[in-house]
């Protein structure tokens, strides 16, 4: 078992939204918990309810953070990284955490009213962080939305937007693949791009975000700040990538894409 996962056996599911709260590449995620195997513990030992809201508020934003930044495993993809010291930092021991968890995972129902609350207090951040962006300072220029296969039944989406120097960028999208997709590893791969003697250019992975292919609709958002003495000048890549190497030419990707946006912020520093 990898450090960091609860001993309780719970998996994660659900409805998934991403969010780049505070200036930071954060990404936040909204799962209901299934009870898989219910593990006894005694309620001296449980954290409570308003502090247990709080610390899976801090996770799924952790989370978010790290795979941003681009520290991806896959067999995290379901599962809590990274929680050790949050939940430390809220003044409890991971053991009372998986006491917790357990707890709730034998009681699904109320399980579900902790996560709804999360998700509102989730939601509400995302608005008040809308909010704060100018529509002025918006900086794509393209389409604000694709239907695959009728816009290209193989075509990535390609992304190229000029920066305007340093300061905070805001990329959000919301994506839906749908389970007929036949495209291999769908996601979003975004990098920083700078000219140099050739034709490739100098690149730094920004973003590469795997896609679910479930038919849901997911809204993807993250942000990088730009520091003095960058030299990249533009955001590269794209939306929707996916790599089908074969000989098979009939393959066709069903996916939409919709409200893309790239925010420019500037700061002082």
């Amino acid at each position: 078992m990898e450090k960091g996962e609860p001993k309780s056996g719970c998996l994660i599911s659900g409805v998934q939204q991403r969010i780049s709260p505070f200036g930071r590449g954060l990404r936040w995620s909204f799962f209901l918990f299934l009870l898989i195997l219910p593990a006894s513990c005694k309620d001296d030992v449980l954290i409570p309810r308003k502090d247990f809201i709080s610390i899976l508020t801090d996770i799924h934003l952790s989370k978010s953070y790290f795979a941003s930044e681009g520290i991806y495993n896959a067999r995290w993809q379901d599962t809590i990284p990274y929680n050790h010291h949050i939940v430390e930092r809220h003044g409890y021991q991971w053991a009372q955490f998986d006491s917790t968890v357990s707890w709730y995972c034998s009681r699904p129902k109320k399980y579900q009213e902790v996560y709804e609350t999360v998700m509102t207090s989730l939601n509400e951040l995302d608005k008040k962080v809308s909010e704060e962006l100018d529509p002025s300072s918006e900086l794509w220029a393209g389409r604000k939305a694709f239907y695959l296969p009728a816009d290209g039944r193989q075509d990535s989406v390609p992304a190229n937007i000029l920066l305007k120097g340093v300061g905070s960028y805001v990329v959000k999208a919301k994506i839906r693949v749908y389970p007929q997709d036949e495209s291999p590893d769908p996601r979003i791969a975004l990098f920083l791009w700078r000219t140099d003697t050739t034709a490739h250019g100098i690149r730094d992975t920004l973003w590469i975000e795997p896609l679910r292919k479930d038919g849901l609709m997911y809204e993807y958002r993250m942000e990088k700040t730009l520091l003095p003495g960058n030299s990249f000048t533009h955001i590269k890549g794209n939306w929707l990538q996916s790599n089908r190497n074969d000989l098979d030419t009939a393959w066709r990707k069903r996916a939409e894409i919709k409200d893309i946006s790239v925010y420019h912020i500037p700061k002082k520093f």
